[in-house]
């Protein structure tokens, strides 16, 4: 999904900007996580200081870090058909579990 995200901001730049603004709203919450505001400010620094670049990279950084904040709030820029799409993939490859012998 991330470089699905990060194909959406190449094409439309702007778009950072609404997930700054989801991100502010999330932080002033007070019913939102901790945890999760934790991660969200890294982002929100992340987008502050490097902008679409240090995003960019992120997004592609095949690191234990990036990988955690790959969970992430650019779920509001994500076509939805898409990320459907890909949630079907991956469930379809997902191992079933087989019911008990009896």
């Amino acid at each position: 999904m991330h470089q699905v995200v990060a194909d959406v901001l190449r094409r439309d730049p702007a778009k950072l900007d609404r997930v700054a603004g989801w991100i502010e709203e999330r932080l002033v919450d007070p019913d939102y996580s901790i945890h999760s505001k934790d991660a969200l400010q890294e982002w929100l620094d992340l987008i502050r200081e490097r902008d679409l670049p240090g995003v960019l990279e992120k997004l592609a950084d095949r690191s234990e870090d990036a990988f955690r904040m790959r969970h992430s709030p650019f779920a509001v820029v994500m076509p939805q058909e898409e990320r459907m799409r890909i949630l079907r993939r991956y469930e379809a490859l997902r191992p079933r579990a087989h019911p008990a012998s009896v």
